[in-house]
């Protein structure tokens, strides 16, 4: 029995021996580690968390810092929404809360779904190109696009964004 043994043993030792025996690990030189860890650390923040909403789906697509040599990094946040109500919606106001580790709201953004996106303007906007705002309803089964863009200068450290879409024109 204890030759048995011995034998499964060493037929054991031997199958993981030359499984793990072409096992390679990469060793990355300590600058091109250091310069990954860089890259990911400036571009690397929380990532917008969607509240749900009974008459819209909304998708983000895009959640990324954009970096550039001739501005500040700014935050770009786009996406899709798609009304899933039964009736035609108007326009989508949506707010963006940059938070705290304890919920509390350090800062707030807002903007309108892009066929809407006049509504926002203020008046000397409205005057300088001679319109009123408007907007284009959203029919149902249908959808629209948002893209938020706000200098990262301009916000706080935050530990986490919420995208809130409950206010809805209907």
């Amino acid at each position: 029995m204890k030759k048995l043994i011995a034998i499964a043993t060493l037929l054991v030792f031997g199958a993981v021996s030359t499984t793990f025996a072409d096992t390679r690990v990469e060793i990355k030189d300590s600058d091109q580690a250091r310069t990954e860890a860089q890259m990911r650390a400036r571009s690397d923040h929380p990532q917008t968390q969607v509240i749900p909403n009974d008459q819209l789906r909304v998708v983000v697509t895009d959640d990324l810092i954009m970096r550039s040599c001739c501005m500040p990094p700014r935050l770009v946040v786009g996406g899709k929404i798609t009304n899933v109500s039964g009736r035609p919606i108007d326009y989508v106001h949506l707010h963006f809360a940059f938070e705290d580790r304890n919920g509390k709201v350090l800062h707030g953004e807002s903007l309108y779904n892009h066929h809407a996106e006049s509504l926002s303007d203020d008046p000397w906007v409205q005057k300088t190109l001679n319109e009123k705002p408007h907007f284009d309803p959203i029919p149902p089964g249908q959808s629209d696009t948002f893209r938020f863009s706000v200098p990262c200068s301009e916000l706080p450290v935050f530990s986490k964004v919420e995208l809130f879409s409950n206010d809805i024109k209907q």
